[in-house]
């Protein structure tokens, strides 16, 4: 009887030390970073102004860690090229990082961009900042279609 009360009071005291705990950085159905990167898959459309200036942005979110950013020419700027290239991101607590990896079609003698995107409540609106020479912010609403 003595063995069991010992065995139990060692159960007790591992569970309040937190034994049986998921490992840091694994994601679980309740980590909320692993909830709100789900909800940041999908495709998101809007712009972002760097030195060529107001210029399109589709930013295409893949699970867990790929991006696709893709840039056009919008009507008040239209002598932009079309170019795409990857990124990886991750979740951080106020923030989303997007770093760029690999250039899909670049066009001439374009650089890459990183963006750092604001952590809100909305699932349909990101903003943030172009992390870039020359460049400012981006705005993005996502694709509901």
């Amino acid at each position: 009887m003595r063995e069991f009360v010992y065995a139990a009071g060692l159960f007790a005291v591992a569970t309040m030390l937190g034994c049986g705990r998921s490992i840091e950085g694994t994601a679980t159905a309740t980590d909320p970073d692993a909830t709100n990167a789900k909800t940041l898959e999908g495709t998101w459309t809007g712009s972002y102004t760097c030195a060529q200036g107001a210029t399109g942005l589709t930013l295409t979110v893949r699970s867990p860690d790929r991006a696709e950013f893709e840039f056009y020419p919008l009507p008040e700027n239209p002598t932009v090229p079309n170019g795409r290239f990857a990124m990886q991101w991750h979740t951080e607590p106020t923030r989303f990082v997007f770093r760029q990896t690999s250039w899909i079609d670049r066009p001439g003698s374009y650089r890459m961009v990183d963006l750092i995107a604001d952590r809100t409540d909305s699932t349909t609106i990101l903003t943030g900042t172009v992390t870039g020479e020359g460049c400012t912010t981006f705005w993005l609403s996502r694709d509901l279609t």
